[in-house]
Order: C-alpha cells, then structure tokens, then sequence
C-alpha cells in the first residue's frame, strides 16, 4: 500500500502546471442574420468555477457548450477544457465581445462587425422559406368560429430548428378572450409553387373570440438555417400579423334567450320515435334530444327547455358535449336524455319546443322548432286488481260477536275500529301500488336491454338500409363503436382514413349542412364491405400489438 502511495506522488509531480489559454472568433463581420461561433480553449488544470458569459446577453443570443478532455499518455496526464459560444446579434452595429475571466486567465476583449441584410440577399431567403396564411373570414360574431390555415413552405436548402419532437410546427400562443381548437392534421408534404418545388407543413386551428372588438391572430415562428453561395444564415420566420373584426351580440337579437351563432343549426329528437301507447300510471321513458351547430363550439350550445304538464316528472342527465371536423369547419355538438316518469292517468302533450340561434352568414335569427307529442296514460290492471281486492276484503261488515251481557256488537259500529280497518286498507293498496311500479319498471329496463343486445345487428342493418344519408352516417358510427368498443371520436378518425368511408362521410356532411337538398345516392354494399375492412384492419392491429400489460403477468 505504501508502494502504491509513493508511485502515484511521483506521477502527481510530473503533471506540468503549465497552463494556456487561446480565443477565436470564426468570423469577424457577419450580417445580422447570420452567427459567428467564439472558442475558448483552457490547456491544462481547468478552474473550479465556471466562466461567467452572461455579459454577451444584452447584444447575442447564445448557446454555450462545453467539452473536458482528459489523457494519460506515456505517464503523462493532459487536461483541457473548450468553451463553445454560438452568438446571433440582435442588431446592427459594432459589438463588443467582452473579457472574461477563467482561472488565473483573462481573456482579451474583441470586436465583431453585425452589417444589415442587403435587398438582394433578403429576397434570396424569403424565396427559400415563407409562411402563408388563410382565414375564412375576416369579420366573425363574438362565440363564432374563424378558421385559420397556415402553411410554412421551405426548400431543401432549409433545415428547421423549432420543430416538435413529432416533427410537428408549434402551436399558437394562447390569446386573450379567445379560445383556440387546434384541428391537429398537420402534415409534411411536397407542393409546386412559384415554379419551385417546396416541402409544406401545415397548421389548422378555429378560433373563437369571448369579447367583442379588435382580435389579433396569434404569431408563430420558426428558426431556419438557410444554406446560400457557401454561407449559412439563421432566420426567425414569423407569420405575418391578422387583425379580425369581432362582432358584438346584434340588437335585434331576442333579449334574454341564450346566444348561438352558427352558420347552420340542425336537431335531432327521438320523441316522435318511442312507443307510448300502452303507458300506465309509473311507467318511464326517455327522451333524447341533440343539436349540432355548425362553427360553434359544442360548450356554446344552449340547452332546450320544455315545460311539462302536471302529473309528469323529468329526470335530466349530464349533456354530452363532442366536437367533429368537417373540412375547414368544425361541429359542435350537444346531447340531452332525459328521463320522463307519468304520475297519473289522462291524456298529456309535451309541448312544442324552440332553439333561437343567429346565422352568421345571413346575418338574421333563425328559429327551429322541435315538435312536441300527445299521448294517454291508462291504469296497470294489475295494480287495479290488487286494489279491487284490497278494497273488496275491508268493505264487508264482519259477523257480530257476543259480548260478555252476550248480544251481539258490529265491529264497524266501533270509530276505534273503522279507523284501524281504514289505515291498513290504504297502508296495503300504497305498498301493492309501489311494488308493482318497481316491478313494472324494472320489467321493462330488462326487455329494453336484452332487446338492444339482441337486436342491435339488425338496427345497425335498418340504419345503413334507410333512404335518410343521415341515418346511413349514424349506422357506420354505431357499427364501429359496437364491433370494435370505440369511442364515437375514434370511430369518426376510422371513417376518415378509409377511402370509401371518408367520401360517404364528406357526402354525407355536405349534404346535411351545407346548402343543396339533393338526395345522396350511397352504394350501401360498398359501404357493409368498406367498415368490414376496417374492422378487420383493426382487430389485426389489436392482435399484433403487445402491450406492456399484455407481456408482464405477474403470478
């Protein structure tokens, strides 16, 4: 051990203490676009401290790194330490590179040129890289939607800098009073423009302003190095600035109703569908309502409210919010099922009911109006056999009994009695009332859902078989979310990537919300083999794809 000791003291000796320090600027006049790398290199022992570069921030950008090397060559140890320094100006003048101080080392003070951009070179490099961007409308109603398509194109002289991890552009910054729905289909392609031809990103997103007046689009930006004559320059591409004109809530609006703009508002109510004829006192049903408001968002979409007659309780649930792409546009939709329970028997209308929204394209009200129902309640006959019983078995006056003088005395001739007979005859005919509704009810919640499970393949049949294109889109929805246990969003993006799919679903949708009335002709055979396909398609991926779950049983 004390050999040891003694052999690492002498090579501890040998290291030199001569230490050196050399500083170079790779360039000593650049334009303002352009970055000039500086680098200190440390021969020796390297300090205990890092250098202090924070003084370069009022003048660069900078990004430091840093790189230790170490040897032990022929029992000869070398050490050295590099400090690279990539600085971009922020302007144009004579900079100076101040000293800095590292160990027993101070560096010396330098001075870099920053020129501006000459006209020729700046439209060399708007030609290399440029943002282009597309708003739908100019001028919106407050709540309203705008869409905004922003295509970066770049050369192949071009590398991008700030891009995501999934190769994808940085969203926008959030706005004030506004609320912002990234479309998320951006892509990277190839597009002819110019004469040239480009690799294009693109980024979609609606925008829907919360305040009335001036809105500005919010900017983005890329870093770009761009690669011309031999020379490497780096430039911030910002889109170019919007402004859009918000719109207040108009006067002519009716006061006190909910706002909705849209562009087109269509609803959908199953009243006038459920089977009410054979209802009796403490049935239930459920009535399911929804609105689709085009460019609206789905939070934005009041409720209808219906006022229900006496003898009528409703039980509403949470709405169901959901939001669908449509092209350029964006769909927002509001589902309500509420639960109805009949109280009493006659005859009951569940009025007519209106939604008031304000296109935005016309610039007037619109009104549509949900037809309402009329339907009867009879009495169950069971429940009126217990009571014709119950009521038969009380009504009877029972035999004298002979007292203790032994005459005979009526039991009914008794108040105290009459009023015990009397109490238990309404107990019995309240509790035989209620157990007969709970079983009533419960009977049908268990035909209604054996009959949805048995026959759910021949409802999706009888929707893809319907003259309505509406029902047609409703029976592909519900057969992939049925076969494949999918929500209706991912059911939606199954649709999309299909060729045949994704043509009925963008018939489909034009046809029901925008402006021609002309029946869609749908190849329905084509249709069963194109969502077999990506039912299989699918459940192949499942059965191919292990899961971290699926590999790891622990025992």
């Amino acid at each position: 051990m004390v050999k040891k000791l003694f052999t690492t003291a002498i090579l501890v000796a040998t290291i030199p203490i001569v230490a050196e320090l050399t500083v170079n600027l790779s360039q000593n006049e650049i334009s303002v676009i352009q970055r000039v790398t500086l680098t200190i290199r440390l021969d020796g022992i390297p300090p205990r401290d890092e250098p202090d570069f924070s003084a370069l921030e009022d003048d660069f950008e900078v990004h430091i790194s840093s790189v230790r090397d170490q040897r032990l060559v022929n029992n000869q140890y070398s050490s050295s330490k590099t400090w690279t320094l990539v600085l971009k100006p922020k302007r144009v003048a004579e900079l100076k590179i101040p000293s800095f101080k590292i160990g027993n080392f101070t560096t010396e003070e330098l001075t870099l040129t920053v020129t501006s951009m000459t006209e020729e070179l700046e439209e060399k490099l708007d030609e290399e890289v440029f943002w282009i961007t597309k708003v739908n409308r100019h001028e919106q109603y407050v709540h309203g939607g705008i869409h905004v398509e922003r295509k970066l194109y770049y050369s192949n002289k071009v590398t991008l800098n700030r891009i995501g991890r999934r190769g994808e552009l940085p969203a926008p910054a959030d706005v004030d009073d506004a609320h912002i729905v990234n479309l998320g289909n951006q892509n990277n392609d190839y597009a002819p423009r110019n004469g040239r031809t480009y690799r294009v990103f693109t980024h979609e997103f609606v925008i829907f302003a919360e305040k009335s007046g001036t809105l500005s689009l919010p900017q983005n930006s890329v870093t770009a190095n761009i690669n011309i004559d031999g020379s490497s320059f780096s430039v911030d591409v910002r889109t170019e600035p919007h402004e859009l004109t918000i719109l207040p809530r108009p006067e002519e609006y009716p006061s006190g109703v909910p706002w909705l703009p849209a562009t087109n508002v269509v609803i959908t109510d199953d009243l006038g569908e459920l089977n009410l004829s054979d209802l009796v006192v403490g049935d239930s049903f459920s009535r399911r309502i929804t609105i689709e408001a085009l460019d609206s968002y789905s939070t934005g979409i009041p409720g209808i409210e219906v006022s229900l007659p006496e003898g009528m309780r409703s039980y509403p649930t949470t709405p169901d919010y959901r939001n669908e792409i449509l092209g350029n546009k964006i769909i927002g939709s509001r589902t309500d099922e509420q639960a109805f329970v009949v109280t009493r028997t006659g005859e009951f209308r569940i009025p007519d009911a209106e939604l008031v929204w304000w296109n935005t394209d016309t610039k007037q009200v619109e009104r549509s109006v949900i037809p309402g129902r009329t339907f009867a309640v009879g009495t169950d006959p069971v429940a009126n056999a217990v009571h014709n019983n119950v009521a038969g078995a009380t009504s009877p006056q029972v035999q004298g009994v002979s007292s203790v003088e032994g005459t005979e005395v009526s039991f009914l001739r008794s108040p105290v009695w009459v009023i015990v007979l009397a109490i238990t005859a309404v107990v019995l005919w309240v509790i035989s009332i209620g157990l007969i509704g709970v079983w009533a009810l419960i009977r049908r919640r268990r035909h209604k859902h054996a009959l949805t499970n048995t026959d759910e393949d021949v409802r999706l049949e009888t929707l893809l078989k319907s003259n309505s294109s509406r029902d047609v889109k409703e029976g592909m929805l519900r057969w992939l979310t049925a076969k494949l246990d999918v929500s209706r969003v991912k059911a939606i993006l199954l649709l999309q990537k299909h060729p045949e799919t994704a043509t009925v679903l963008r018939t489909v949708n034009d046809q029901q919300y925008g402006k021609s009335s002309e029946a869609v002709k749908l190849d329905r055979s084509a249709i069963k083999r194109a969502l077999r396909e990506i039912e299989q398609e699918v459940q192949e991926q499942r059965t191919h794809t292990t899961t971290f779950w699926q590999f790891y049983q622990p025992t």
